[in-house]
């Protein structure tokens, strides 16, 4: 039976070698008790419109102001990509039905690898229906039991998901000098070693140390990868990344990324050298065994791309916006750690209170998203706040305002 305790995380029904699934799953309704008594929802959350920087939510009456989504250039909204996505409906249908391997890579497809990889700097690229396939299948091609990950202690779930089944070292955030010590420590050990770091890190919006994991890489012969999922189309001085940020295009092993963020879609990428990319269409289980992304996705994506390429205005727009948010709330006192990018951490630090802010957000006709432990700890619990190039200064202005209003209530 579950322990009685004051407040209840998502941790307390996973795997368990106590109880079953059948009992996890009933015991779990005292989870949603609990967060039944916020009065709001901070999770499966029913919208019933567009997405983007204005919402309307099921059960909520006027429209909100949303902080939700990493629709960083409002890509997803535009009429361009809208109508280059219905323009590939119409060509080729709603889906090609088939896995790439067999039949289901298409033109488009091909056209959008090769977009992608010359943007990413790399020589070439392939496309997974999921930026959670592109990491899982990628690591779950290229490391087993002779191989190690060195891993930065705040990558994605869908990296970590893909290391089963090898060895993994976890290294400090953004700890260069440890994974230096460790590297020359363990050479020769393993077959393959990778490093495997983000290039903007999703839950604190602060970037990686890109130009020192290059040059320790190259000193230790150990392959890098960059999930640049929330770099790429927003960082450098044309969108192309974090590793443009940093003046390192084509310096990178491998770069993989996700359709779903700036460029308004959905489905992911791993950019890396001819070579390796051709051992992955035949060895990524992820591509290999699922359905090619869909038409209107790479017709839509393809647009973005030459959005992003051909009209800086619209990330200008964004980074206005982003410096704005960020001098109000720092002049205001919030801790935004050391946020870089679109993403900012109001830093809470008690899960309850993180709920409870929500909750007064919420009835501000503010929608934004509760972290709490497990997926970050309970001393870094905070509102996540994702800022994009489709908000007006009046909802940043909105949003300050209400925090400041709501402090006055939850000391945080």
């Amino acid at each position: 039976m579950l322990k009685e305790k004051r407040f209840l995380s998502l941790k307390d029904f996973g795997l368990s070698m106590e109880t079953n699934v059948k009992q996890r799953s009933e015991e779990f309704q005292n989870y949603i008790d609990q967060m039944n008594k916020f009065e709001t929802t901070c999770y499966w959350v029913t919208g019933t419109s567009d997405v983007g920087a204005k919402m309307t939510l099921e059960g909520v009456k006027d429209t909100v102001s949303a902080f939700i989504s990493n629709d960083y250039l409002g890509m997803s909204q535009r009429p361009e990509t809208i109508e280059a996505g219905v323009e590939a409906l119409r060509k080729y249908g709603t889906g090609a039905c088939a896995a790439q391997a067999i039949g289901g890579y298409l033109d488009i497809h091909k056209r959008l690898e090769k977009e992608i990889a010359e943007f990413a700097g790399q020589e070439d690229a392939i496309l997974f229906s999921s930026g959670f396939g592109a990491n899982t299948g990628l690591l779950r091609a290229i490391l087993g039991i002779n191989d190690i990950a060195y891993v930065d202690s705040y990558i994605h779930t869908s990296a970590t998901s893909g290391l089963r089944g090898t060895n993994i070292k976890h290294i400090g955030h953004n700890d260069t000098q440890y994974l230096d010590m460790v590297l020359e420590k363990e050479k020769g050990i393993y077959k393959t070693s990778l490093v495997i770091i983000d290039g903007v890190y999703s839950q604190n919006g602060d970037l990686s140390k890109l130009p020192e994991y290059i040059e320790i890489c190259k000193k230790h012969d150990c392959l890098l990868m960059v999930d640049d999922a929330h770099g790429i189309g927003v960082m450098g001085e044309n969108g192309r990344g974090t590793a443009e940020y940093f003046n390192c295009l084509g310096q990178v092993d491998i770069i993989t990324g996700t359709f779903s963020k700036s460029f308004g879609c959905v489905g992911g990428f791993i950019a890396a050298s001819e070579k390796m990319v051709q051992y992955l269409r035949y060895y990524a289980d992820s591509n290999v065994f699922s359905a090619a992304m869909t038409p209107q996705v790479a017709g839509s994506v393809l647009k973005a791309i030459e959005l992003i390429k051909t009209r800086p205005d619209i990330r200008k727009k964004l980074w206005d916006n982003v410096y704005y948010l960020r001098k109000n709330l720092q002049n205001a006192g919030f801790d935004i750690g050391n946020s870089e990018s679109p993403i900012f951490p109001i830093m809470v630090k008690d899960n309850e209170k993180v709920y409870r802010i929500a909750d007064l957000l919420q009835k501000h006709c503010i929608f934004a998203s509760g972290i709490t432990y497990p997926a970050v700890r309970t001393k870094e619990a905070r509102i996540r706040i994702s800022v994009l190039a489709s908000h007006e200064m009046w909802q940043l202005d909105h949003l300050v305002n209400t925090l400041i209003s709501i402090r006055k209530e939850i000391d945080f």
